[in-house]
C-alpha cells in the first residue's frame, strides 16, 4: 500500500513538473546616459539597447553614427545587484553582446586607430579587429564570445574575438550578378560559425539590388545565398539581409522587401533550415504595413520554439520614423504582437504614462530579458530592457529524472521510517 501511494504522489509530481507554466511576472527598466541626445543621428539620436546577455547586461549606443556617439553595457540593480553601467572611455558604439555579458562587439575610435573591436565590458579592455581587410566595423558577435563578423573592405568578415583570423568572405556569385557584386555586410553570427547577412550592389550600382546570404567564418570567399535570398525579386530594388541567427545556425530572422500597392515595404522574414533554406514571410502587425525581424532567442524548453522580436511600422522603404513605430514579438504560435500591449496582459508589467516601446533590437538566447529603445513623455529615445515572464522549462529528460528522483526519496524516506 505505501509503494503504491509513494508512486502516486511521484506521478503526480512528474505531472505537475510537466505542467510548469513558463510565464510569470516580469518588469521593465528604462535607462539613458549622460550624453546629451544629438539630432544629427536622426533614427539613432538618443540611447538605444542593441543587444541582452542572459543575465540582463544591455550593450547600448547613444546617437549611433554622429559626433556625441557614445558606447555603454548597463544592467539594472532590479536584475542582481550590483547595477552595472560601464562607458567605453573613447568614442564608439557597440551593436552586439556575447550571452554571458563579457564581450560586445561594435566601432570605436583610440588615438591610435579606427575600426572594428570587441570590447571587454568589464573594464576598457579593446581588441581591434585586424585591419588586413581595410576599414572594418563589428557589427556582430556570437553568442559563446568567441567569434565576431561585420563588415570590412566593402564585404562580410569574420574575426576571433581577439581582433585576429580576419577572413574576408567574399560577395554573393552567379550569373545573374553583371557587373560583379560589389557590397556586403553581416548581421549576425552563430556559435557554429555561420555567418549572415546582406550581399549585392552598393548605391547606384544594379539598382542597389541586395539578397540574403550567409558564409562561414574563417573561410574566404564562402558567401553564397541563402535559400531564395529575397521574399519577391519581382520589384525593382530587391532586398533581404539575415540580422539575426540562433546559436546553433538551424534558425535565421532579418528583413526583406516586398510590393504592397505598387510600393516597396519591409517585412520580416524566419528561416528554419531543418526544413528549408526558403525566406518565409512572418506576417505584419495588424494596422501596420511593414515590419522588421531583428533578434531571437534559441528554442525554448516547454516551448520548442524561438522568440523573435523587432519593430513594425507604416510607410514605404524610405524613412521610418518613431512618430508610427512600435516595439514587436512574434511568439511561437502567434503572429505578430505590439510588443508592449503583449507585456502588459501576458507579463503584468505597468509602463508610465507617455512612454511607448518604439522599436526591440535584442533577446537573450533564452528568452529572459529584451532590450530596444522607448519614446519617453518629452519625446527622447531612451533605452529600455525587460526582464519577461518567460523562465527557462527543464526539458523532458530532467524533468523525469528530477520527478524519478523524488519518488526514489519519498520511497527511501518511507523505509526508513518503517524501520524506525
Amino acid at each position: 500500500m505505501n509503494m503504491k501511494h509513494t508512486l502516486r504522489t511521484g506521478l503526480a509530481l512528474l505531472a505537475s513538473l510537466l505542467g510548469m507554466t513558463t510565464l510569470q511576472a516580469g518588469q521593465v527598466v528604462f535607462f539613458q546616459s549622460s550624453v546629451p541626445t544629438d539630432p544629427a543621428a536622426g533614427f539613432y539620436a538618443g540611447t538605444i539597447g542593441f543587444g541582452v546577455s542572459n543575465n540582463g547586461m544591455v550593450a547600448a549606443t547613444t546617437n549611433l553614427g554622429a559626433a556625441g556617439e557614445t558606447a555603454l553595457v548597463f544592467k539594472p540593480i532590479e536584475f542582481g545587484a550590483p547595477q552595472v553601467t560601464n562607458v567605453l572611455s573613447v568614442p564608439g558604439r557597440v551593436l552586439s553582446i556575447s550571452a554571458d555579458g563579457t564581450k560586445a562587439s561594435g566601432y570605436a575610435v583610440t588615438p591610435s586607430w579606427s575600426g572594428g573591436m570587441v570590447w571587454t565590458t568589464a573594464g576598457q579592455s579593446v581588441a581591434q579587429l585586424d585591419t588586413l581587410l581595410g576599414f572594418t566595423i563589428g557589427a556582430t558577435i556570437s553568442n559563446s564570445g568567441q567569434l565576431a563578423a561585420g563588415f570590412g573592405s566593402s564585404q562580410m568578415a569574420s574575426w576571433n574575438s581577439d581582433g585576429t583570423g580576419s577572413t574576408a568572405l567574399g560577395h554573393v556569385q552567379g550569373p545573374g550578378w553583371v557587373p560583379a557584386a560589389n557590397f556586403g555586410w553581416a548581421g549576425a553570427v552563430s556559435d557554429t560559425g555561420l555567418v549572415g547577412g546582406t550581399s549585392g550592389y552598393s548605391a547606384g550600382v544594379g539598382n542597389g539590388a541586395r539578397v540574403a546570404v550567409i558564409a562561414q567564418a574563417g573561410i574566404a570567399n564562402s558567401t553564397v545565398q541563402l535559400g531564395n535570398g529575397v521574399l519577391d525579386g519581382t520589384i525593382a530594388n530587391p532586398y533581404g539581409k539575415v540580422l539575426g541567427i540562433n546559436s546553433s545556425g538551424t534558425v535565421l530572422i532579418g528583413e526583406s522587401y516586398v510590393n504592397s500597392g505598387g510600393n516597396s515595404v519591409s517585412r520580416g522574414f524566419i528561416v528554419d533550415r531543418s526544413i528549408s533554406d526558403t525566406l518565409v514571410d512572418m506576417g505584419t502587425l495588424s494596422g501596420f504595413t511593414q515590419t522588421r525581424a531583428q533578434d531571437l532567442s534559441d528554442p525554448l524548453a516547454g516551448i520548442g520554439k524561438a522568440v523573435v522580436v523587432g519593430h513594425s511600422w507604416n510607410g514605404t522603404v524610405a524613412s521610418p520614423d518613431y512618430t508610427n513605430m512600435t516595439a514587436t514579438i512574434w511568439m511561437p504560435g502567434s503572429g505578430a504582437q505590439v510588443l508592449q500591449t503583449y507585456a502588459a496582459s501576458n507579463w503584468g508589467i505597468s509602463f508610465p504614462s507617455g512612454f511607448r516601446l518604439a522599436t526591440a533590437w535584442g533577446i537573450s538566447t533564452d528568452g529572459k530579458y529584451i532590450t530596444g529603445s522607448a519614446i519617453n513623455a518629452s519625446g527622447t529615445q531612451i533605452g529600455y530592457v525587460i526582464e519577461t515572464g518567460i523562465s527557462p522549462v527543464p526539458e523532458p529528460g530532467s524533468v523525469i529524472s528530477l520527478a524519478v528522483g523524488a519518488v526514489m526519496a519519498l520511497g527511501m524516506r518511507r523505509r526508513m521510517q518503517k524501520r524506525s
